[in-house]
């Protein structure tokens, strides 16, 4: 059974959103801004909308997950909107490694 990827979208990103609903592997909340996320959280991966940002790779958001299992680091990715094609494609991919990593996790 493929486990949901928990995906926090910061911003308006539609084009992202709609892409990523047609893979079946999301399950999003949505934030009208990255600085609203909450303090501990369990989201697999971090969307925000930053024009300037597309592109870079490797960014991870590192918070506490919670007060037994410390602090974690998630993965985020940067994107404009409308997301350019290649950016889309990157992004399809990461969830699907996501999702694998976590069905690799669960007993």
């Amino acid at each position: 059974m493929t486990r949901s990827v928990k995906v926090a979208v910061c911003g308006h990103l539609p084009t992202a959103c709609d892409f990523l609903l047609k893979t079946g592997l999301v399950n999003m909340e949505f934030f009208t801004d990255a600085t609203l996320l909450p303090g501990e959280t369990n989201y697999n991966l971090i969307l925000v909308y930053a024009p300037q940002g597309e592109g870079l790779l490797n960014t991870r958001y590192s918070c506490k997950a919670s007060e037994k299992d410390g602090e974690m680091n998630i993965p985020v990715r940067l994107l404009n909107e409308p997301c350019c094609q290649s950016a889309l494609i990157e992004l399809k991919s990461m969830v699907r490694r996501i999702s694998a990593e976590i069905e690799r996790q669960q007993p």
